[in-house]
């Protein structure tokens, strides 16, 4: 059975942040591969190619934070898309939880790193956090706004 107030308020929020985040994803992965082709200015802490060329923008030193972001996005396009939240499965709507948890987790992570490690941010990199955190914001209010089914739930 659809979470019918979810699926009302939910979707048309969470699908376009999560296609932001993915398209911002694909960019810094880009640029990631391509460091010539990063458009940021640095000013003062505003660093981009500080923050994107770090140790810190590699996960274990081999994967791109970038290319994580960009699988975690992909993944939120699917999770976030209009079909997925009338679906209405519990576990479904447990997983999309989790792994905006975990989104936020990397991104709480990753704002230590810019601010107290690096010592510079990156706009571009601001601009998935700040998504991540609406997108965050979204999923939890519908969680915790769902209809209670105490046979399904």
């Amino acid at each position: 059975m659809p979470d019918s107030l979810n699926v009302r308020w939910a979707w048309p929020i969470s699908f376009p942040l999560s296609l932001i985040g993915l398209g911002i994803s694909i960019y810094l992965t880009y640029t990631h591969y391509h460091p010539g082709a990063l458009i940021c200015k640095a000013s003062g802490h505003v660093d981009c190619a500080k923050v994107t060329t770090s140790s810190q923008s590699e996960i274990f030193g081999h994967i791109p934070v970038a290319l994580a972001g960009l699988a975690f996005y992909a993944a939120m396009v699917i999770l976030m898309s209009p079909w997925a939240w009338q679906v209405g499965n519990p576990w479904l709507g447990r997983l999309r939880l989790a792994s905006v948890v975990a989104g936020i987790g990397m991104v709480c992570y990753l704002v230590f790193a810019e601010t107290v490690q690096i010592k510079a941010i990156c706009l571009w990199c601001t601009g998935v956090h700040v998504v991540t955190f609406l997108l965050f914001l979204t999923v939890l209010a519908a969680y915790l706004l769902r209809p209670l089914d105490p046979i399904t739930n």
